[in-house]
């Protein structure tokens, strides 16, 4: 029985010996794009993801890898995915941008209000480790100013303490607020993209149902509704439509 439990041990530490790193992997795959063997990358950077590992540089990559393979509508999922992770990141909104000129349909969002938009260009500053460390770096200036209103002997420091005690607060609540915003859009899963070449949008969930609309690879929409395979989509112009459910992908 030892003997067995032994080998067993040998084998298992073998085994973890061979295996790469995820930066390791991340290298190779790297190596692949640049030599232009861009399925061997794709597959070298699925294979990060599959193991439970993710980041916005990995998407970046990914999404980078599948448009030198010609599938655009895979490339934006990626850069979406990347900025979930990393919402103000240059390179994936630069990508995402470029690529989607590619794309067939051209869809203009509704007006939104701007109070709207501030607060997405807020949440677009902090990636989610960057908000709640932030958050608890002010927790403890908090903390701080309130010892010195309790302990400070002069009137001034202890008026300064209060002002710098109230100013933290605030900010932690927003900070706090944030954190909460980013971690329900991290787990999000009503934002998807048309994978398929071309989609009718059915006006209800019947194949014999009328057409609504047509789109294309690549175009983002938002799931409001699912039945019996079918799931109910709305574009960012407000239009609604049924579509089946293993044309988009989520994001």
């Amino acid at each position: 029985m030892k003997r067995t439990f032994l080998i067993a041990m040998l084998v298992g530490l073998c085994s973890g010996a061979k295996a790469q790193l995820p930066a390791d992997v991340f290298r190779e795959a790297n190596g692949h794009y640049q030599e232009g063997r861009y399925p061997e990358a794709k597959a070298a950077y699925e294979s990060i993801l599959a193991n439970g590992n993710e980041s916005a540089a990995l998407y970046l990559n990914l999404g980078n890898t599948s448009f030198r393979m010609g599938d655009a509508a895979r490339a934006i999922l990626n850069y979406e995915r990347g900025l979930r992770l990393a919402p103000g990141d240059e390179d994936l909104l630069f990508n995402l941008d470029l690529v989607s000129m590619s794309t067939v349909d051209r869809i203009v969002p509704a007006p939104r209000l701007f109070i709207w938009e501030y607060w997405d260009g807020i949440k677009g500053v902090f990636s989610l480790p960057g908000v709640f460390w932030s958050a608890y770096a002010v927790w403890v200036m908090t903390f701080a100013f309130l010892s010195l209103l309790m302990f400070a002997s002069s009137f001034p420091i202890r008026r300064l303490a209060l002002i710098g005690s109230i100013g933290m607060g605030v900010l932690f609540v927003l900070l706090l607020t944030v954190g909460v915003s980013r971690v329900a859009d991290l787990s999000r899963t009503d934002q998807a993209v048309i994978m398929s070449s071309l989609v009718s949008v059915k006006n209800a969930p019947d194949n014999r149902s009328t057409d609504a609309f047509v789109l294309h690879a690549g175009a983002r929409v938002q799931i409001t509704d699912n039945v019996g395979g079918w799931v109910q989509i709305r574009l960012a112009d407000g239009k609604v439509g049924w579509v089946e459910g293993g044309v988009a992908e989520v994001i």
